[in-house]
């Protein structure tokens, strides 16, 4: 049985190896660039001072009722403001010791080998998981009576199809799936998803084309075309979507990369033409403005939430309560938010932001841009999604 490791260090820096990079492994590599990151360093600017990081965690603990010295988090690769831990420790006297993994299923498939003896208190599951993990019994419900910062959330961040009601989960972070362009390159706007598959025919653009690594957000292209559900269970619809990436998207792909933004792709000139999530985009665009533009497609693209969950087992309930608290504290919100550029669903939060923090506009989504996007909810066709996306893979190869 795998267990905690109680003598862990308080936080560790997950690189993973064989699997595709996610978003979160993103803001480890971005600010490993930036500067070298240590437990309760200071990496990263801060958007408060660490005093009122420090009094919101002093005040989350104080609601909790009776907390314990310890807290065991299992959650992605380097995907919180080092700050917000320094703080923690300073006003409780304790570290909150981190595990790391890398991918949704690494996550579950741990959980369910523990049977609820995993160690770990806090889990951040990608919503679209939540379903699968109740139905496995990983996850407990939440006290919200002890998370009374949850009013600071957003109401149309909450009540997504895979949790109606948040019983399970807390909103980390949200962002969305579009794409950024060369402006020197591509002279005519461009404003939907056919746009960017016309735009990747171009002779100056192919071969300098790159996609996402997630078979989800691929697929999503021609449903998002031709208007099908993106969560639509019809195989032939399906294998119909995925025919149509071989036709007319692999011949023009240079490289599948989650990270067209933060690994240089994007600026050296490699591509010109990248689907991208907003905050890796947001990397391009701050190294250079008026080269690219960033594009949230019509008719339908996707919405996605990283979430906060109590683990099956946990042994601290009141204190990862106390820490849920914390986390929503619009403070705390926004000193994680500069750091990840993502946003974290608490409402009003830009206000808290240093007046100075580069490209809101790609982390705050517009109403008229939350309107077209879905929420992807995993479901019976994921097995053939993932197949399908490797024979993608393949003639992208080939």
């Amino acid at each position: 049985m795998d267990h905690v490791n109680h003598n862990e260090e308080p936080l560790r820096i997950l690189a993973p190896e064989g699997h595709p990079l996610t978003r979160r492994s993103f803001i480890s590599l971005a600010a490993l660039g930036a500067s070298v990151l240590a437990y309760g360093g200071a990496a990263g600017a801060a958007a408060d001072p660490l005093s009122n990081l420090e009094k919101a965690a002093r005040s989350s603990m104080k609601s909790a009722g009776k907390t314990s010295k310890s807290l065991y988090l299992y959650t992605w690769g380097q995907y919180d403001n080092p700050t917000t831990f320094t703080a923690w420790k300073n006003a409780t006297g304790f570290a909150v010791q981190v595990g790391s993994y890398n991918s949704n299923e690494a996550l579950i498939a741990k959980l369910e080998l523990a049977k609820g003896t995993a160690g770990y208190d806090i889990v951040v599951p990608t919503g679209g998981y939540i379903p699968e993990m109740v139905a496995k019994g990983l996850l407990m419900p939440l006290d919200k009576s002890k998370i009374p910062n949850f009013k600071n959330l957003d109401p149309a961040l909450l009540n997504f199809p895979w949790d109606k009601g948040n019983k399970y989960s807390v909103p980390k972070d949200f962002g969305t799936t579009g794409f950024i362009y060369d402006k020197t390159v591509i002279k005519k706007k461009l404003t939907s998803w056919q746009d960017f598959a016309d735009a990747a025919k171009l002779p100056q653009v192919s071969g300098r084309v790159s996609l996402l690594d997630d078979p989800d957000d691929v697929i999503g292209i021609p449903l998002w075309i031709r208007g099908v559900d993106w969560n639509t269970l019809d195989v032939a619809k399906i294998r119909s979507a995925n025919n149509w990436l071989i036709k007319n998207l692999a011949p023009h792909i240079k490289n599948l990369d989650s990270y067209p933004g933060a690994t240089g792709g994007l600026v050296n000139g490699s591509y010109v033409l990248s689907q991208a999530w907003n905050g890796d985009a947001r990397q391009a665009l701050i190294q250079n403005p008026k080269r690219f533009a960033w594009v949230v497609p019509t008719p339908k693209t996707e919405i996605w939430v990283d979430t906060w969950a109590l683990a099956k087992g946990a042994k601290n309930i009141n204190t990862a309560h106390a820490f849920l608290n914390y986390v929503i504290d619009p403070h705390v919100s926004a000193n994680e938010m500069e750091y990840t550029g993502y946003n974290t669903a608490v409402a009003n939060v830009k206000k808290y932001l240093p007046k100075n923090t580069a490209q809101t506009d790609v982390i705050f989504l517009t109403a008229e841009q939350r309107k077209r996007m879905v929420a992807y909810v995993v479901n019976s066709s994921f097995p053939l999604r993932t197949q399908l996306y490797a024979n993608f893979k393949a003639a992208i190869a080939s």
